[in-house]
């Protein structure tokens, strides 16, 4: 399919077919609605040369940052307030150049940055792309898998029965036994009364950090209360919030597992509001263990993700993959591990 096969289609000039394309002001309204309509249909890529639509590799890959929560909070660029992604993103940068790759980063709030993605792979911008941030199960990017291109996905679920899944790379940190033993930590403790904040219900990370936390509950034979399980975001306003509910319906906790360090943050915020205290009337535990968080007051205990090795992984996957030209799928669960500071408290001792 190329641009004379559309004017053809479309019952146009081959020029107008570019005016369009170049978003030129002088083509009437329903001409250019008529060509755009089939340009979609046909999935045709205007903007590729002929050289990498013929196959030949390029040594870009693509670096799609998901993040469609914090616009819907009122804030600009999450990726400029969150350790998380800057700390991913430079050693992805880092790491590809090493290798002789650039890496072209974009950051999606919306449904129609998915277009961008699209784009990118479709007209041959870049040989792959890593995901990071994106919803479990992502239908788009499901897409692109199918369509053949080299994909690594960041916090995914593994699905053996599902085929896109058998042809793409998948890195995650160990959220479920991050979760188990964040729990366990406060049972040994003594604590009971255990909240979870989550970080939504639509992300892998989070759905398994869910799972983790019920699964210690389970085996210490303490009941699930579910108004101890309150759902919310990724973001320190989360946190925040959650907690300002809790104490706002007189649910009785004296700990809390949150599902980042960020939530952690906003929920210790809320509790010192409160007139209470970290660690001696409600301990905290947070996940990531970014670098702020050891700074913070109190000193976070949190789980540690290995971030940057997870980012180094898929980034020399994909790149040799692509200069081996061969096709990969293989799934990884990279541990986490306890760091204590002084943010719980023995139950008992109180």
């Amino acid at each position: 399919m190329n641009s004379s096969d559309i004017a053809k289609l479309a019952g146009v000039s081959r020029s107008t077919v570019s005016r369009v394309i170049n978003n030129y002001s002088n083509v009437p309204e329903e001409t250019r609605e008529k060509v755009l309509k089939i340009i979609k249909e046909y999935d045709y890529v205007p903007h590729a040369s002929a050289r990498m639509l013929a196959g030949s590799k390029n040594k870009v890959i693509g670096l799609f940052i998901i993040d469609m929560v914090y616009r819907s909070y009122g804030l600009k660029s999450r990726i400029t307030k969150s350790p998380y992604y800057l700390e991913f993103t430079s050693s992805v940068i880092e790491t590809a150049s090493e290798m002789g790759y650039t890496v072209l980063v974009h950051i999606i709030h919306n449904v129609q940055g998915y277009e961008k993605i699209e784009e990118c792979f479709y007209n041959k911008t870049i040989s792959g792309g890593i995901f990071i941030g994106q919803d479990d199960d992502d239908k788009i990017i499901k897409k692109i898998i199918n369509g053949g291109y080299k994909v690594v996905l960041v916090d995914q679920s593994i699905k053996p029965d599902d085929a896109a899944y058998k042809k793409c790379m998948i890195v995650n940190a160990d959220n479920y036994g991050g979760a188990y033993n964040a729990t366990k930590y406060f049972i040994n403790l003594n604590h009971t009364e255990i909240v979870h904040i989550t970080g939504g219900t639509a992300k892998f990370s989070s759905k398994d950090r869910i799972r983790g936390y019920q699964k210690a509950l389970e085996e210490a034979g303490i009941p699930i209360n579910k108004s101890l399980i309150v759902n919310s975001e990724f973001i320190e306003d989360g946190g925040y919030n959650a907690v300002k509910k809790l104490f706002s319906k007189n649910i009785k906790f004296t700990a809390i597992f949150a599902s980042n360090d960020k939530i952690a943050f906003g929920a210790i915020k809320a509790i010192k509001e409160a007139g209470l205290r970290v660690p001696e009337d409600i301990s905290i535990i947070g996940f990531d263990d970014i670098e702020a968080s050891k700074y913070f007051n109190p000193p976070l205990t949190s789980m540690k993700m290995e971030l940057l090795q997870m980012a180094e992984l898929a980034t020399k996957s994909i790149i040799t993959s692509i200069d081996d030209d061969v096709v990969f799928s293989a799934n990884y669960v990279i541990p986490v591990k306890l760091v204590e500071r002084k943010s719980c408290h023995d139950n008992n001792a109180k």
